[in-house]
């Protein structure tokens, strides 16, 4: 039963890391450069506001299965791995990159919401407010652009390490040496 519960979670926390993952490269490689040839402006903002919403909806769902899963894989982490109980967490590799990876995931989390909730509803902004004839300068909407796109990459390129890290977790012939 242990074994199921574990497969279950893992898979659990993958799916979760997919479903977060999956939106950021599809939105960064797939939708933004298409969505140049979109030549109707308040066209090409309805779309990409309904796509990010929607993506962000789908990223939430994969956070939420992240930490449930993750939180239960952690939280079993010594007896599943039959680690003796007088062994401290952070005595092991495994302790310091869990540590290393959570402190990352924090940056991410922060970093992908003054995407999401600050820079993001800023840029559409200024591009609705282009749309409609509004003026505003080149400058201000490629500065917005610029802040967008340093952190959506930022975000992916912490996402991609924090990755890494829950890949050497895995490897407990490297995680569970003691230092």
């Amino acid at each position: 039963m242990e074994n199921a519960l574990h497969i279950t979670f893992v898979w659990l926390h993958i799916f979760g890391i997919a479903l977060f993952v999956g939106p950021q490269f599809f939105l960064a490689f797939a939708w933004l450069p298409a969505s140049r040839g979109i030549e109707d402006l308040p066209t090409r903002v309805k779309a990409m506001r309904t796509i990010t919403r929607r993506f962000g909806y789908l990223g939430g769902v994969g956070l939420v299965l992240i930490v449930i899963a993750g939180g239960y894989l952690i939280g079993t982490w010594s007896s599943f791995n039959s680690q003796p109980d007088d062994i401290g967490f952070n005595d092991l590799r495994f302790g310091v990159i869990f540590s290393i990876k959570m402190l990352l995931l924090l940056v991410m989390l922060v970093v992908t919401g003054l995407h999401m909730f600050v820079v993001g509803p800023k840029q559409l902004a200024k591009m609705e407010a282009v749309a409609s004839g509004e003026n505003v300068s080149d400058a201000e909407v490629r500065k917005v652009r610029m802040q967008s796109m340093v952190l959506s990459m930022s975000g992916l390129a912490l996402t991609l390490v924090i990755m890494v890290l829950g890949v050497m977790l895995t490897t407990t012939s490297f995680s569970f040496q003691q230092f």
